[in-house]
C-alpha cells in the first residue's frame, strides 16, 4: 500500500463514521467516530476469533507494506 492508497482508506473510513454518527448515534463528533472505530476493531478482533477473517499471514502481509514513518 502506498502512502496516499493509506491517506485515501482513513479518510474514506472517516467520513463513513462521521456519517453513520450524523445519521444514527447522534454523539459529538470526536466521542462518535472514537465509539464506531472501537467497535469495528472490536468486531474485527472477534471475528478474527470464529476464523471468518483474512489469515495472519496475509493481515501481517498487507501491515508490513505500510510505511508507516513516511505515512505519518
Amino acid at each position: 500500500m502506498t502512502t496516499l492508497d493509506t491517506i485515501a482508506l482513513l479518510v474514506t473510513l472517516s467520513a463513513l463514521f462521521s456519517y453513520l454518527n450524523a445519521r444514527f448515534v447522534r454523539l459529538p463528533t470526536t466521542i462518535g467516530l472514537m465509539l464506531i472505530s472501537l467497535l469495528l476493531s472490536l468486531a474485527l478482533l472477534l471475528l478474527g476469533k470464529v476464523g471468518w477473517m483474512l489469515p495472519e499471514a496475509q493481515a501481517r502481509t498487507l501491515l508490513g507494506g505500510i510505511d508507516f514513518n513516511e505515512t505519518l
